[in-house]
């Protein structure tokens, strides 16, 4: 009997992430349990640091342009583009979340997401923005949903 083989790689399929928003709320639960609202902002904010530290540098130069783009990429990524809505202008980029893709999941998945996990856009972006000399402020925020809106501003002085 003829063996036949077939040669399959992780890049060769689509790659999806959705179970990482349950463990990371997980994280950030056991965080506020562990050693308070602090605790998950400050790891929030180190985080963002580190991991977009080429999102800062590139939004550094580029200004509203690269956060525009990381967020079209993320929302495409998660097959959510419908559901975000940028509207830029000089100097103030509105962003409108209609759904959160990963709450969507998580709530499909019978998963109730914590109160922390709204922190993961804010803190994040908060973060992103400053340490990019920009500013960032949450408009509104519906947990039930992730539905939101927030905006990145230029600050005093900063030109990009």
């Amino acid at each position: 009997m003829q063996k036949l083989f077939i040669e399959r790689r992780a890049s060769d399929n689509k790659y999806l992430h959705r179970d990482f928003h349950i463990a990371f709320d997980r994280g950030l639960r056991y965080l506020a349990m562990k050693y308070g609202g602090a605790a998950v902002e400050e790891y929030l904010a180190g985080f963002a640091r580190d991991y977009y530290a080429p999102l800062i540098a590139n939004a550094k130069t580029a200004g509203f342009a690269a956060l525009a783009g990381h967020l079209k990429g993320v929302y495409a990524a998660e097959e959510a583009a419908d559901d975000l809505r940028i509207d830029e202008t000089a100097n103030n980029m509105n962003v409108c979340v209609r759904r959160c893709p990963a709450v969507t999941y998580m709530r499909g998945a019978g998963y109730e997401p914590s109160e922390w996990f709204a922190l993961s856009t804010s803190v994040i972006y908060k973060t992103v923005a400053a340490e990019a000399g920009l500013g960032f402020s949450m408009v509104s925020r519906d947990n039930a949903t992730g539905a939101a809106e927030f905006r990145f501003y230029q600050t005093e002085g900063v030109n990009a």
